[in-house]
């Protein structure tokens, strides 16, 4: 899953677990956060991001094993397969943004709104680089209204340009995108199947609230 898609459940996830309206900032802030960090979850950080970070690396677990997922991966060519998980994370906010209104009642650019200034809340939680990279990140998804705008097409190419360029694999941009494109208007029927999934998975994860680093992740 990508930024959206993270945000979306974690909001689903604070509606759904008995505590997850009291931490609701945190599980938001995490579904973005989490991806400028990596290893042992600081046991300093608030609580609620913690927790928000946990359930951001479950859903990218979970959805690592989805059949669906499998299943999209396997039509793109293949020597981009082995990428193919990331560039379906970016695909899948995507469809998740053309078809939000079949999901959620509040429009994207107040749900967008509501992300930021979660993150906006807990990014001195971050040390360091990773703090830098958030806020430079950040910027730019206000700036954009990142998270109301993905479905305009111009966000999907800048992302997978952005992860190619992180992987050191520009020289695959063309390719890139003429797969993204094959994938544009085949790829949401499987979305659907396994955003569905995570979100039935939600209720099974409330114990991520209480869950310490060390014993889940």
């Amino acid at each position: 899953m990508n930024f959206l898609a993270h945000c979306a459940l974690a909001d689903d996830a604070s509606n759904t677990w008995p505590a997850g309206e009291d931490m609701r900032q945190g599980l938001l802030a995490g579904a973005i956060l989490a991806d400028f960090g990596k290893g042992p979850v600081p046991t300093s950080m608030p609580n609620a991001l913690q927790t928000g970070i946990r359930l951001h690396r479950r859903i990218d677990a979970f959805s690592n094993q989805q059949t669906a997922i499998r299943e999209v991966c396997a039509t793109f060519p293949a020597n981009l397969r082995r990428y193919a998980p990331i560039f379906l994370d970016i695909l899948g906010d995507y469809y998740l943004s053309k078809s939000w209104d079949l999901y959620y009642e509040e429009p994207r650019h107040i749900f967008s709104q509501r992300c930021y200034a979660a993150c906006v809340e807990f990014r001195d939680s971050l040390q360091g680089n990773s703090s830098l990279q958030l806020g430079k990140f950040l910027s730019y998804m206000r700036e954009t209204d990142l998270l109301a705008n993905y479905d305009e097409w111009q966000h999907v190419e800048r992302g997978l340009h952005s992860v190619l360029r992180r992987l050191g694999q520009e020289t695959l941009s063309q390719e890139v995108k003429e797969a993204a494109i094959a994938q544009r208007d085949t790829g949401e029927a499987a979305f659907r199947i396994y955003f569905a999934d995570l979100r039935s998975q939600l209720p099974h994860w409330s114990a991520l609230a209480t869950t310490h680093e060390g014993s889940q992740s």
